[in-house]
């Protein structure tokens, strides 16, 4: 008889409700814009909506580029 070994699922990452994240105007139409996560959470996007205008904006801190 083969036994499992006792795994503890990890806890998953918590994502910051939308009212955490920096609020956005429509750089056209002055109303504010909806929000979510992307890019395995590291960027939100905002859409208008009412024109559809698009702006992604990076949390935190840019990362190292890359040596040549």
């Amino acid at each position: 008889m083969t036994r499992m070994a006792d795994v503890t699922p990890s806890k998953p990452t918590l994502t910051p409700p939308s009212a955490d994240l920096p609020d956005r105007l429509c750089t056209w139409c002055q109303l504010p814009m909806k929000k979510r996560l992307v890019g395995g959470k590291q960027f939100v996007h905002y859409t208008c909506p009412k024109c559809v205008f698009q702006h992604t904006t990076r949390l935190g801190p840019k990362p190292p580029s890359p040596a040549h």
